[in-house]
């Protein structure tokens, strides 16, 4: 059973400026009527800009010996997306997508994550990833026992000594529209937050997510990022860390994925970004824990906060699809828990085939 049997009964169109509610069939989606779009993914583009169909649009990047165009994709995050990549190691290759450590795929030990099984295993193309995620990071290292460098501000920071400080012709990924940024932030934020008696009126939830779109800004204007994903918080109330008090922390989960939602949708409004995704997590585990169908044998959690890599490899193929169907996705309200049933969201002219395995076709 894929996960996008899950799917709701309308659909919200969302204009560049006015969000216009829009009583639609989901079937009228898509070109395709026997397409099957994905229900835990937001696509949000502007119809000033016409969202890239699949990511395949002319780009002048400099092209690979055997002929197609590398895809980059620059990764930032904590232990959930790391790799344990290093800026001053071996750099991302055709021959070794990943640069460094030695060994990362979908069958290493760091197929932990669900960055390999996108890049490799359910992606058709050449698609280099510069991993930037440290282990332990948060948005604001203030507010956890942690380096600068762990921060979403201390990554950003090598990304701009590394990669964007060198000259335009050495960054093929600048001039590439095809070039996507993702961000996936939040469990060590929400770990600290409980951990000194937060709940879901907590100010630090606004801020932290502030500073994070604040940095996604600062790749939009600075390095003319134009392609973003946007991971929420997956159901951290049933982690085994937060078993002595899990309303107050679904809470908070609930209040920082609401207030995401409504930064995705404002960053959208401010910039003329050619695609922003918000990939819902939360309801991604919440089915892989509810469904039978899914064989996640003993639960999803690998350890106290941590998923399992069956779980990585289901989000994955979520994420993988969406980024394969661009335009045509629809979804439920990311996983905020407000009453009155699931809202979906679909982006406007939608011109690709979402099929119902994320398995084939091309993920750029």
């Amino acid at each position: 059973m894929h996960l996008s049997a899950f799917v709701g009964l309308f659909s919200i169109t969302l204009t560049a400026n006015t969000p216009t509610a829009v009583k639609t069939p989901v079937a009228a989606i898509t070109q395709n009527p026997a397409a099957k779009p994905s229900t835990f993914v937001t696509s949000i583009a502007p119809t000033s800009v016409p969202f890239p169909a699949t990511f395949t649009r002319s780009m002048p990047t400099i092209p690979t010996p055997s002929g197609p165009p590398v895809r980059y994709w620059f990764s930032f995050g904590d232990s959930y997306t790391s790799t344990n990549f290093s800026v001053n190691g071996v750099q991302p290759s055709i021959e070794n997508p990943f640069g460094n450590p030695e060994g990362v795929d979908d069958r290493h030990r760091y197929n932990a994550t669900y960055i390999p099984y996108i890049t490799t295993k359910f992606n058709n193309s050449i698609t280099f990833n510069y991993n930037l995620a440290r282990i332990g990071a948060s948005l604001n290292y203030t507010y956890e026992n942690t380096t600068s460098r762990r921060s979403f501000q201390g990554q950003f920071n090598l990304f701009t000594s590394k990669y964007a400080s060198l000259p335009f012709e050495e960054k093929p990924w600048q001039q590439n529209v095809d070039t996507i940024y993702s961000s996936w932030f939040g469990i060590n934020d929400v770990k600290s937050i409980f951990a000194s008696g937060g709940n879901s009126t907590d100010p630090r939830i606004d801020e932290l997510i502030t500073s994070q779109f604040s940095l996604l800004d600062q790749l939009y204007f600075d390095v003319d990022a134009k392609a973003f994903l946007v991971i929420n918080l997956p159901p951290l109330e049933t982690a085994p860390l937060f078993a002595s008090d899990t309303s107050r922390v679904q809470g908070i989960v609930r209040s920082w994925n609401s207030n995401l939602a409504r930064k995705v949708r404002q960053f959208r409004d401010e910039h003329s970004v050619s695609s922003i995704l918000l990939i819902d997590s939360y309801n991604i585990i919440k089915k892989l824990q509810e469904e039978p169908t899914y064989d996640v044998k003993n639960g999803v959690w690998a350890d106290k906060l941590h998923i399992k890599t069956q779980a990585h490899k289901v989000l994955a193929k979520e994420i993988a699809a969406a980024l394969e169907a661009a335009v045509e996705t629809t979804v439920e309200t990311p996983g905020n828990g407000t009453v009155g049933g699931p809202t979906t969201f679909t982006a406007p002219t939608p011109t690709m085939e979402h099929g119902s395995s994320a398995t084939s076709g091309t993920l750029w």
